[in-house]
């Protein structure tokens, strides 16, 4: 098929490139000018395990195109536009902003193909998608859904094998197309209503932060009790009913999906309409997860008269260069207020704005030495070999 992908984030360039790479031809628009031309000179403008390989295949590479231009694409031959554009949230309306959104759909709603089957992958709620489509003029039933459900460090698997294919929408025609597309996929595909569709989207971005939210508060139940949490998290996880998979400790979770996710969660109802306590206090409870981790850290730092905390891993997670809500900056920032020197590690983020470490050898005697998530077997045996020199201590919260 012939598709246009709108917006080059992580989303839009891990969705192209893989259907680029199953044979389809795919246009990419991002109004950033920069971002194009890297593109166009084979630079990938952000990290993910496994794009690279695939967009540096010559053949995946001659079927895409990349522009800034709505006018350059081929729109008469366009079979599916994907809108992949950010979706992050107004601070200041504790709301989505819809300004990118509505740029994409203005823009497509003024084309003479009425055959294109237009499919929304940026997270948002159905209330605003209505909201956008009367604002510029677009019939609402004309839009289509395919919620993504990639993640940071793991978005390539989870593009060419997921767990399942969720499509939303009024007309079944254009469900068929999307139908087609993804027929060679060897997952569920679920056709639902447009609603149906994002709240499957929402409310896996609301309980998986819940989960880790969970383990979290065992975590410092745990350590309050002076009970071995290895052994209890393990005991616990190996009840299938509960499993052990996304059941790991940390200082808090972060990235751009789950905190702007939980907050439009909360603005899908009324106050007094519905009560989902569980849901309202989410974010609250990352929270004090990150305030612990900081008075954690403190607290081993004084007994043991160390001289400076290294955290080490930058990113909101492992194999991501994501500083977006990062708990890493969080809790730097957090000690350097209390006058602890503090500095980070990391392989691969520049970090132009804190004090960073580039060679693991500079760490200074008598350090804290905490992992903010699980490193790589050999830069573990480095920071092992680093600690044993300079007297220093480990930290981490797994």
């Amino acid at each position: 098929m012939n598709l246009v992908v709108i917006g080059t984030g992580y989303v839009g360039l891990v969705t192209g490139v893989g259907f680029a790479s199953l044979g389809n031809k795919v246009s990419f628009i991002d109004l950033d000018k920069n971002k194009i031309v890297k593109l166009q000179n084979k630079e990938i403008p952000i990290f993910e395990p496994g794009l690279e390989e695939h967009f540096q295949n010559e053949d995946t590479f001659s079927r895409m195109s990349f522009t800034s231009s709505y006018d350059d694409v081929k729109w008469d031959s366009t079979d599916v536009a994907f809108v992949c554009v950010q979706t992050p949230n107004n601070f200041e309306t504790n709301s989505v902003d819809t300004r990118f959104l509505e740029s994409a759909i203005s823009e497509i709603s003024q084309l003479d193909n009425s055959k294109i089957v237009v499919t929304v992958k940026s997270t948002i709620p159905p209330y605003e998608i209505e909201k956008v489509c009367k604002k510029v003029g677009m019939d609402k039933n004309e839009i289509t859904f395919n919620p993504e459900f990639l993640r940071e460090g793991t978005a390539i698997e989870d593009f060419f094998k997921p767990d399942r294919i969720v499509i939303g929408g009024n007309d079944p025609e254009k469900l068929t197309v999307l139908k087609e597309l993804y027929k060679s996929f060897e997952a569920e595909v679920i056709e639902t209503d447009p609603i149906s569709s994002q709240l499957i989207k929402y409310l896996a971005n609301t309980y998986l932060p819940l989960r880790l939210s969970f383990v979290n508060e065992a975590a410092r139940l745990i350590d309050y009790s002076g009970g071995n949490q290895k052994d209890v998290l393990k005991g616990v996880g190996l009840d299938s009913r509960i499993g052990s998979h996304y059941f790991r400790p940390s200082p808090a979770w972060g990235g751009s999906c789950f905190p702007k996710d939980l907050i439009e969660v909360n603005n899908f109802y009324n106050d007094g309409a519905i009560t989902l306590p569980l849901i309202s206090n989410i974010i609250d409870s990352n929270i004090q997860q990150t305030t612990w981790t900081v008075e954690k850290l403190i607290k081993i730092f004084n007994e043991n008269s160390l001289t400076s905390i290294v955290l080490i891993g930058a990113a909101f997670k492992e194999d991501t260069d994501d500083l977006r809500n990062s708990p890493t900056l969080d809790i730097y920032r957090m000690l350097e207020d209390k006058e602890i020197k503090t500095q980070i590690y990391d392989e691969m983020v520049e970090l132009d704005s804190y004090d960073s470490i580039e060679d693991l050898n500079n760490i200074a005697d008598k350090s804290l030495v905490a992992l903010m998530y699980p490193v790589k077997k050999q830069l573990m045996e480095k920071i092992e070999s680093v600690i044993s020199k300079t007297g220093s201590i480990l930290y981490t919260p797994w």
